[in-house]
């Protein structure tokens, strides 16, 4: 359950990130692609979560 919190933490994290930067980029005139801010989303989120957890496993051992 711990793991599963620290992940749904870090993908609301990433998504208030830009869900910030399409709010600047509509102000300027820019649109963003649905679905290539989803897959970077996605991405980041997984990348961001095996860090922690490869860190988080090292730090144990």
């Amino acid at each position: 359950m711990k793991h599963f919190l620290k992940a749904a933490a870090i993908t609301v994290m990433i998504l208030i990130v830009l869900l910030a930067v399409n709010v600047i980029c509509n102000v300027n005139g820019h649109e963003l692609d649905a679905v290539m801010t989803g897959v970077v989303a996605s991405i980041g989120a997984l990348l961001i979560d095996s860090g922690l957890a490869r860190h988080e496993k090292n730090r144990e051992s």
